[in-house]
């Protein structure tokens, strides 16, 4: 059974001269966009944002919110 699926996407690699599917990045709606940007500037160091030493100091500003 495996055998014939490697066969099969083999056959269909060659006929797509490539894999036989699309690999690419989905196209995301603006909000996921503008969210992913974000990260990447959070990550980058771009942006700042605020710490917290535990979860505990999270949830109770939380809270207190």
């Amino acid at each position: 059974m495996a055998v014939k699926a490697e066969n099969m996407f083999i056959s269909q690699s060659l006929l797509e001269r490539g894999i036989p599917f699309d690999a690419g990045i989905p196209n995301l709606n603006q909000e996921t966009e503008a969210t992913m940007q974000e990260a990447r500037d959070i990550v980058s160091g771009k942006k700042e944002t605020k710490t917290y030493h535990s979860a505990g100091e999270l949830f109770a500003e939380i809270d207190a919110e």
